[in-house]
């Protein structure tokens, strides 16, 4: 399946700061909003593409809102061609470097190009991918802290569209609380339900072997960023001490920083994000790499995307769900039986609420 040869006429940028509803917490505080820089392509041909990148900061987003429209209008007249536009883009910030803002900003340019290509063919970009739209297994990404309120968040995570796996933050100051907010989830989801746990990079060595062997032995089935993304020694020797897999890639930048973790055999699973890795086009970059280490890969956040990607992912392994874009959308992805339903809209089937992005646009 091909779409038919498009031209950029012009890019528009739109930048929203939206409450996220319940906040998303972790030991670092509380996510209470969720800047979003939002990239509408329209073609000389006439179908358009969107797509939209999370800043994490307030204070970034409309950094990196200028930065997407700088080299947006740097893109008029040029083919919709995301694959060839993305080593020339990147070749042209080699001196300034690719990492942070710049391949944020060329994320969701090139997210935007390949949702117009689906457009145009009139199909889900999966399909466009030479993948299927059928169902794809996910896991809750659960936002709540501490033992009582993740308990509840996993019941009802299973309850509502039968979750057969929960992820949650963990870097309590003692370990005995890590241990009781797992025994908390645990004995809400029951036995048949995969718990997984993430520290967001807080802990140091000594501490993250304590709590990866304590926490295998609840049946945590993987130990996400226990230390820091670039201490790939200190992850290599962390994993060969647990029988427990270690996860990451979250904060990996572009392909190249995803093989240099990966030669180093840092983790035993993979879950790249489509923004950090260079959009749609680095994520493909991302699921060879992955196929290759022969590590399963499964998602981080930006869930639409991510959807229309897995599914080409020869060690595709989970969905992450936590839906960020939701206060701005008109529709979001829908669950059931544990999976994620990948809409049969063209491209990535994004459905913008446009009341509430003017409402949550900064003044």
């Amino acid at each position: 399946m091909q779409a038919p040869p498009l031209t950029i006429r012009s890019i528009r940028i739109r930048a929203v700061d939206a409450p996220l509803d319940p906040p998303l917490c972790n030991s670092l505080g509380r996510i209470g909003r969720a800047p979003l820089v939002i990239a509408e392509l329209q073609t000389e041909e006439g179908p358009r593409g969107s797509a939209y990148a999370f800043a994490y900061s307030p204070a970034a987003l409309l950094p990196l809102a200028a930065l997407a429209k700088n080299i947006g209008e740097t893109l008029a007249g040029r083919p919709c061609a995301p694959q060839a536009l993305w080593d020339e883009l990147h070749n042209q910030f080699r001196l300034l470097g690719t990492e942070g803002l710049v391949e944020m900003a060329l994320s969701v340019l090139d997210m935007a190009m390949w949702d117009a290509l689906g457009v145009a063919a009139g199909v889900p970009l999966a399909r466009l991918l030479g993948g299927t739209t059928a169902p794809l297994p996910a896991y809750a990404s659960l936002r709540g802290w501490g033992p009582a309120m993740l308990a509840e968040e996993a019941g009802a995570a299973v309850a509502a569209w039968g979750a057969r796996a929960v992820k949650f933050k963990l870097g309590h100051a003692r370990l005995e609380d890590d241990i009781e907010t797992v025994r908390a989830v645990r004995g809400a989801v029951g036995a048949d339900v995969e718990i997984m746990v993430d520290y967001n990079q807080g802990l140091n060595r000594p501490e993250a072997l304590r709590r990866g062997l304590a926490l295998q032995r609840q049946d945590v089935r993987w130990l996400e960023e226990p230390l820091h993304v670039a201490d790939d020694e200190g992850l290599a020797e962390l994993s060969t001490r647990l029988t427990m897999p270690v996860q990451g890639g979250e904060n990996w930048w572009g392909p190249a920083g995803m093989a240099r973790s990966l030669a180093a055999r840092s983790v035993q699973l993979c879950m790249p994000d489509v923004m950090k890795m260079g959009g749609i086009t680095g994520f493909l970059r991302a699921a060879a790499i992955a196929a290759a280490h022969r590590i399963p890969m499964s998602s981080h956040i930006f869930i639409e995307a991510s959807a229309q990607c897995l599914p080409v992912v020869p060690t595709r392994h989970y969905l992450e769900y936590l839906d960020l874009a939701a206060p701005v959308l008109a529709e979001t992805i829908q669950l059931a039986d544990g999976c994620a339903i990948i809409p049969e809209h063209a491209g990535l089937g994004l459905r913008w609420d446009e009341a509430a992005i003017a409402r949550f646009s900064p003044r």
